[in-house]
């Protein structure tokens, strides 16, 4: 009975440190292979004379957005939202992901199209990504 008592005791310290350690484990070591977790590093816009304006004191610096590799699902507050996004490529070794957004805009021929590609062919953990709204553009990396 004391061997059995001492299992039960044992498996409920195990269970108990197990719980622990999954609560505070970053979702993201378990989930990287179908979620990108994207950090911005810079922010820029095109000015009406071409030239890159990199916006200095951004607040969009140092945040952070996921995407949902499969559908092209954004979820972060670093852009506004989008709807129906079209995965045109999953990426590989040798290739980009790439992701478009489009609506409608105002006037009878009028888009808006909006362009993820993360590099997914990159050494390592990092993947820059670069994401054009406009003549707005994101830069970073994502995990």
């Amino acid at each position: 009975m004391d061997l059995i008592k001492g299992f039960l005791s044992t498996m409920k310290y195990f269970l108990f440190a197990f719980s622990v350690v999954m609560t505070f484990t970053p979702l993201v070591s378990y989930a990287a292979p179908e979620i990108y977790r994207c950090q911005v590093v810079s922010d820029a816009s095109i000015k009406p004379d071409g030239a890159l304006d990199i916006v200095k004191d951004s607040s969009r610096v140092d945040q952070s957005f996921s995407v949902i590799k499969k559908t092209g699902e954004i979820i972060g507050d670093v852009m506004d939202p989008m709807k129906n996004p079209k995965v045109l490529a999953l990426g590989s070794e040798k290739n980009s992901y790439k992701v478009i957004w489009t609506q409608k805009a105002s006037g009878k021929n009028g888009v808006f199209l909006d362009y993820l590609n993360v590099d997914e062919f990159v050494k390592g953990a990092k993947k820059p990504f670069g994401f054009f709204s406009g003549s707005l553009l994101l830069t970073g990396f994502c995990e």
